[in-house]
Parts: C-alpha cells; structure tokens; sequence
C-alpha cells in the first residue's frame, strides 16, 4: 500500500528535526522545514530514478 502523503511528510519531518539540530545547519539557519523540504525534494528525485532504473548521488557541502 502507498505511503499516505501526510504519513511520508511524517516520516521526513522526523528525520529533518535532528539532521536541521547539527551545528553546520544550525550555523547557516536552516530550519526543521527547510530541512524537511530538502529531504522530500531527494526522496522525489530517488523515486524518479528508481522508476527509470537510474541512480541517485547526491554530495552536500557547506
């Protein structure tokens, strides 16, 4: 059964809050929303990927 959106905002939250608490992000200001954004931005480029039997890397530097 597909994940519900409000499930899978959820679940990107939950993993956003403690990632958005480390001191490199907390340094440049990016919030748990922010955060949360940018992780369901991979998670969309992931399953675009997945579904045409691609890869996905992604390198973040601050």
């Amino acid at each position: 059964m597909p994940e519900s959106s409000t499930c899978r905002c959820a679940i990107l939250v939950r993993f956003a809050e403690p990632w958005s608490m480390t001191d490199e992000l907390q340094q440049i200001g990016i919030s748990v929303e922010v955060a949360a954004g940018v992780l369901e931005a991979l998670a969309g480029l992931a399953q675009r990927a997945q579904a045409s039997d691609g890869r996905l890397y992604c390198w973040w530097a601050l």
